[in-house]
């Protein structure tokens, strides 16, 4: 048992020694720590405007390989990237559970995938999808701490049944000073809120997961399928299913 563990240990030891001179010769290229950053900074701050500009890839050519196979080897990267982001985050301000959940259904969306070309355009996929959350929670951190505190409410609770009661009753504030204050510093309702949240959700488990119509209607607390048909298609203009097909690959 000793003679295997040695032996394990020097065949890594030998693997690493091969990579960092490759890495020493510039056979393979690892991106710099700086433009590394600068993208986490773009996607944490939701800058959309500047992440559009760029022609960002989810590897430089000849960096990292973490497999001989280019499929598995981009999946990897693109898994690990997800996963940073999700955390990246998470450190400012986006509720765990969003950011886990929109990590975990486009990491089982990506162990699905064999086509470089799909997984490099869910890759982009998953870079706005963060910013854009982190673009809205930068809009709501101007907000009072009550209304802060109901939208962290809502995200935890958006697939069971909410009332405007117990939203307030977290936030530490009457119902009605509530939707006062919320429509005032949000521009929408408390309902509305959380019906767009809601849509946003579907269109994620529509895109990268394969539930059912029923299914995503049951897990985001509508009443009925088709009563869910209706809501997502006054929002879209199209029924779920068209949304699927029109946007499935």
């Amino acid at each position: 048992m000793q003679t295997e563990a040695s032996s394990e240990y020097k065949r890594l030891k030998s693997d690493l020694n091969t990579t960092l001179l490759q890495a020493r010769l510039g056979t393979m290229v690892h991106q710099s720590y700086q433009s590394e950053m600068e993208f986490f900074e773009l996607v944490k701050n939701g800058d959309i405007d500047e992440l559009s500009k760029r022609n960002f890839q989810p590897m430089a050519e000849g960096q990292g390989v973490l497999s001989t196979d280019p499929a598995v080897n981009l999946r990897t990267h693109i898994i690990i990237a997800t996963a940073l982001i999700a955390r990246y985050c998470v450190e400012n301000g986006l509720s765990r559970e969003e950011a886990y959940s929109l990590s975990d259904t486009f990491i089982r969306k990506l162990n699905n995938m064999n086509d470089i070309a799909d997984m490099k355009d869910l890759h982009k996929k998953i870079v706005f999808a963060y910013a854009t959350r982190m673009q809205q929670l930068t809009k709501q951190l101007g907000a009072s701490i009550y209304v802060r505190k109901s939208i962290d409410y809502i995200t935890l609770h958006l697939n069971s049944h909410l009332l405007i009661e117990d939203i307030s009753a977290f936030a530490g504030v009457s119902s009605k000073y509530l939707c006062t204050l919320f429509k005032k510093e949000t521009g929408v309702t408390i309902a509305d809120y959380i019906e767009s949240k809601r849509m946003e959700e579907a269109c994620t488990m529509l895109l990268y997961s394969d539930f059912t119509y029923a299914e995503i209607a049951d897990t985001l607390s509508y009443s009925s399928q088709s009563y869910f048909t209706k809501v997502f298609k006054s929002h879209y203009g199209v029924t779920p299913m068209q949304y699927r097909k029109n946007n499935s690959h």
